[in-house]
């Protein structure tokens, strides 16, 4: 047999070995004195095996429908809303499906029936309205075999088969420059940890899925909480140029490239646990922007608590939230078959699942090829002609983008498994079980890595008995990785039981320590600067300090620090416990967390480079604990405020990433280390999209408090691209 070896570790353990790993106690290795064979497997040209999940000679005609789009949600009711009688699309389409809206989730159940604690409806004013809660929509988009093999081409099926032409399957065109604003009507009055969304050409709820990708340039061109929406003004989203929530109002994201196609498609989202009512819908081309008026928003109200689509009932009694996963929470983990496939890939209802670590919606687990060719069952998956991810956000891989996925592979590890059936649908044309890092097509060329993405590639010639350890020990990896796992067309069935990725010399980072740092960069303290670390760990330090001020005009403090070497980034910590804080000094004297550009002293506060602040102030009588951010602005000055809803033993985050021409800074908290609530959102930084140094830390400037503060949970990531 002519072959090489595809860039790993191939270690194969006797029958007799695999059963007594089985005694030993699932999830940890056999011993064996066993030499290592190595396998030699074919490469094939062209880095694939030449098939194909697209249909791109069976795509339809899309006829456009003409912007502007007017929407005033005059149903007669919420089934009504999303039928074709309201408004149909201009393509041509099969028997019920040609409404021009779709709701993916809140008014139906996925047996087409009416969901009777439906949480999306059609008020019942006069003036009607749209009342969206833990649930979304589809703006013009078309049932297209571009979707893929997957059970609903309308839900979930983004970026489907169109991604290396860039093609998407909607009935707008937004080529060329565009708006899109709607009245606030009503919104919640407390804070949340919901937000509004609007994405382009993308019907899941990941930002990434998408043939625009994610972040500042990707499909999500709309992410606020919905607690800051403003009822009676008009939201504004200008894609490109700038995003607010009133006319003249504050800015709270701007998009500096343009964001569509000829096909375009919007889909809007209010996320779990939260809501809101909105009205009059605008999408325009902004060449065209003052020819289409719109009813004043402040003489907008409404009873919205009526009325559920099935029930007819009010909203006294909030619905129950979407399903979200458990969030994956790092290696090693085994994958979990002791349910059934849609379980798995978080299809069934109410069913608990995996999800990406960052977003409770987005499972794991994603079949990027025949879901109906795939079982999970006995504690084992088996599958033919199909392939999944695990760890996928879903940005489609290709040789210059950068992965997106959710497990750190930047530390040596191993993926194991035990292959229990292997066949092919014919014996003389053997079928394929190939695995990949950070690709999520049948083409190895498709990653970062080139044609080494494919690790692995088996036949069942390759074989030689069942049960059979396959571990994989590949040198590459990111840290921001996933892996495909894939049965060819020609394989009849595999099956496939304890699939484990584990570390083999530790976590990526663990062995990092903070530097220790009495910073005097501008101005003076009554009290000089000093601190220690009891506790210096990667993920956990727990630091004392004194001394320091962090007025408008002194920027001095004990600062714990890390170097990294990131544009876009967010630093996150639990602040677990703060002890000695017992003496009211006021907002100059903080402690939190901290990133800045660089540590060297100026002469003039405002010489000091890009740094941004959050964590705490001690205040009041009796002395308390008031939450706060702060940062450098372009002017000179520096920017605080209050973020009054944090308390001890939450955990906050600076976000701060490249914002067109400018750098933004955001800082966030939350109660568990998932749901994160924004508490602010500026370009209003010193920082430039040149600043790629920065110094992440904790830092402590308490005055004439001798204080102790835990830090837990501590993270530096990437933000995906």
């Amino acid at each position: 047999m002519n072959t090489k070896l595809i860039n790993t570790k191939l270690t194969l353990l006797s029958s007799l070995i695999i059963a007594s790993s089985f005694m030993t106690g699932c999830g940890s290795e056999p011993d064996s004195s066993a030499p290592d064979i190595i396998i030699n497997i074919e490469n094939p040209d062209g880095g694939g095996d030449g098939g194909s999940d697209g249909g791109g000679s069976d795509l339809h005609e899309i006829a456009n429908t003409d912007l502007p789009l007017i929407e005033t949600f005059g149903a007669n009711d919420t089934t009504g809303f999303f039928s074709a009688d309201y408004k149909a699309l201009a393509s041509e389409a099969e028997e019920g499906e040609g409404g021009f809206y779709y709701s993916m989730a809140g008014v139906y159940m996925a047996d087409g029936s009416l969901d009777t604690e439906g949480s999306n409806w059609i008020t019942a004013d006069a003036d009607q309205k749209m009342r969206l809660g833990d649930a979304r929509f589809t703006i013009a988009q078309t049932v297209s075999p571009l979707a893929g093999d997957v059970a609903d081409p309308r839900k979930d099926s983004t970026p489907g088969d169109g991604v290396d032409d860039g093609l998407s399957w909607g009935e707008l065109d937004l080529s060329q420059d565009y708006k899109i604003s709607f009245c606030v009507v009503a919104a919640p009055d407390t804070a949340s940890s919901s937000d509004f969304q609007i994405y382009v050409d993308n019907n899941t709820t990941s930002e990434a899925s998408s043939i625009h990708g994610g972040g500042n340039v990707g499909s999500r061109i709309f992410n606020v909480p919905v607690n800051t929406l403003v009822p009676g003004k008009r939201v504004e989203i200008n894609i490109p140029g700038d995003t607010t929530l009133e006319d003249g109002g504050t800015l709270v994201a701007s998009k500096p490239d343009l964001v569509g196609t000829e096909n375009s498609f919007i889909a809007m989202r209010v996320s779990s646990g939260g809501w809101a009512v909105f009205d009059d819908l605008l999408i325009e081309y902004q060449s065209d922007v003052g020819n289409n008026p719109q009813p004043d928003c402040a003489s907008k109200d409404s009873n919205y608590k009526l009325v559920n689509p099935a029930t007819g009932g009010d909203d006294e009694n909030a619905p129950e939230p979407e399903v979200e996963g458990t969030p994956f929470g790092g290696l090693p983990f085994t994958v979990d078959l002791t349910s059934d496939a849609d379980t798995l890939f978080g299809e069934a209802d109410g069913a608990d699942f995996l999800s990406i670590s960052n977003d409770r919606a987005d499972p794991f687990y994603k079949v990027t090829s025949g879901s109906s060719r795939i079982t999970v069952e006995n504690n084992a998956l088996s599958m033919n002609n199909a392939r999944f991810t695990i760890g996928d956000t879903g940005v489609p891989s290709a040789e210059a983008t950068n992965p997106s996925g959710d497990i750190d592979l930047s530390a040596p590890y191993r993926i194991s498994m035990t292959i229990t059936d292997f066949s092919s649908a014919d014996a003389a044309d053997p079928g394929k079980f190939q695995v990949y890092i950070d690709n999520n097509t049948t083409s190895s060329g498709n990653s970062i890595h080139g044609g080494d993405s494919k690790v692995i590639e088996l036949t069942p010639d390759d074989v030689s008995s069942l049960p059979y350890e396959l571990t994989l020990e590949p040198e590459f990896g990111t840290a921001n990785s996933f892996l495909q796992l894939r049965a060819d067309s020609r394989v009849g069935n595999i099956t496939i039981e304890n699939i484990k990725i584990e570390y083999t010399d530790g976590a990526p980072g663990a062995d990092a320590e903070w530097m220790p740092n009495d910073l005097n960069l501008a101005g003076e303290s009554d009290i000089a600067p000093a601190g220690s670390l009891s506790e210096n760990e990667a993920f956990s330090v727990t630091l004392e300090a004194t001394g320091g001020n962090m007025s408008s005009s002194n920027h001095n403090m004990f600062f714990a620090s890390q170097k990294i070497e990131m544009s876009d980034f967010m630093f996150t910590a639990q602040i677990s416990s703060v002890t000695g804080a017992d003496i009211a000094t006021g907002n100059a004297y903080r402690f939190g967390i901290m990133a800045m550009e660089n540590m060297d002293p100026v002469a003039d506060f405002a010489d000091l480079p890009g740094w941004a602040d959050a964590g705490f102030y001690v205040d009041g009588d009796p002395a308390a604990l008031i939450g706060s951010r702060a940062q450098m602005k372009p002017s000179g000055s520096r920017s605080r405020s209050d973020i009054p809803e944090l308390e001890v033993g939450d955990y906050v985050r600076i976000e701060i990433y490249d914002d067109g021409a400018e750098k933004r800074v955001k800082r966030y908290y939350s109660k568990d280390g998932i749901d994160f609530v924004q508490a602010n959102s500026t370009s209003d930084f010193a920082a430039t999209t040149d600043s790629d140094t920065w110094y992440v830390g904790l830092y402590a400037a308490p005055g004439e408090n001798n204080i102790t503060v835990e830090f837990d949970n501590i993270s530096i990531d990437p933000l995906a691209p």
